[in-house]
């Protein structure tokens, strides 16, 4: 008989994880759709399917503040969806909009007062959650928030921040209807064949921010490498099907240094691998994307889309 928990102890966390979406908090939800639809990026496909119809009683804890004060609300679950977030389609990525007002009340306000709209969190789906929450509790990350239905977890946020400032959140088995839903989604003739590689986050300390993702159990991904065109040096860790690419300025002009800049640690962009570099960088130019910079090598292009939401597009050659 396989020892299928020797087998899951063995492999890197998030070995079995697929990506649900990319969370990005902003002040203006509709402004960031339109930007990103204006510029042949992604397509607007309207709020995810997230709670089930299902009767009985939800759960609601969050931090209150950025760095703790939990409250839970309880209510009535049943009915009509009524969703705030906005969706927008970026090849197989989804992205979720979410708008919130800068302030007191929620974390999520917080830190849109403290750094401006941002990515906050990405979103995984597993089939052990729990298990795997528990594994991130007991390493010192713990829950931002938590919505539960009938006791079942639907999504969590988990703390970690120390280095990135991006939280890792969990959810359980996408259903058919979400697996639906996001397949037509990608299926739109608008949708670009575009394939998600994964974030691109702005560290002030790139080994310390690798070895950190090790010691939550994610596996390294290659070695340190810098890029003098870029003004980069660069290390990732595979994060389920993704790669957080963390890096580092080595000048005052590197293509991350606004971002730490105005935000500190942080996703400065979304990466993905594309079929024709050359034809994707003159077709978003005429839409109105601009060319920031090149890689050494000109696989790698940025383009500036931080207009709205404060993220570039970073594409690569396949």
């Amino acid at each position: 008989m396989t020892d299928t928990t020797t087998q899951h102890q063995d492999a890197p966390l998030g070995a079995d994880w697929e990506l649900n979406h990319v969370g990005l908090m902003v002040t203006n939800r509709d402004a960031v759709l339109s930007h990103f639809q204006k510029l042949g990026v992604g397509v607007s496909v309207g709020p995810q399917p997230l709670l089930p119809h299902e009767d009985g009683e939800g759960s609601l804890m969050f931090y209150r503040t950025l760095e703790g004060d939990p409250v839970t609300n309880t209510y009535p679950t049943g009915g009509a969806h009524n969703f705030r977030d906005g969706e927008c389609q970026i090849g197989n990525c989804q992205l979720e909009v979410y708008p919130m007002r800068p302030g007191p009340g929620i974390f999520i306000s917080e830190y849109l007062d403290a750094k401006g709209p941002g990515i906050n969190h990405i979103c995984f789906n597993t089939a052990d959650l729990e298990a795997e929450t528990e594994m991130l509790l007991a390493k010192d990350c713990p829950l931002t928030f938590d919505a539960r239905v009938n006791g079942r977890t639907v999504e969590n946020y988990l703390d970690t921040r120390n280095h990135g400032d991006v939280m890792i959140s969990l959810r359980p088995p996408a259903t058919p209807w979400e697996k639906a839903w996001k397949a037509n989604n990608e299926a739109h003739p608008l949708v670009r064949d575009w394939s998600f590689l994964g974030l691109g986050i702005a560290v002030a300390d790139v080994d310390a921010s690798v070895a950190y993702y090790e010691g939550l159990g994610f596996q390294a991904d290659g070695d340190a490498a810098e890029d003098t065109a870029l003004g980069i040096r660069r290390r990732a860790v595979r994060v389920g099907p993704l790669s957080f690419e963390f890096a580092e300025a080595l000048a005052d002009g590197s293509i991350c240094a606004d971002s730490l800049a105005l935000r500190g640690d942080g996703v400065s962009d979304l990466g993905f691998a594309v079929a024709d570099l050359a034809a994707e960088e003159t077709r978003l130019e005429a839409q109105g994307a601009r060319v920031l910079r090149r890689s050494e090598d000109g696989r790698t292009l940025y383009m500036d889309t931080r207009e709205e939401g404060n993220i570039m597009l970073r594409l690569v050659q396949q």
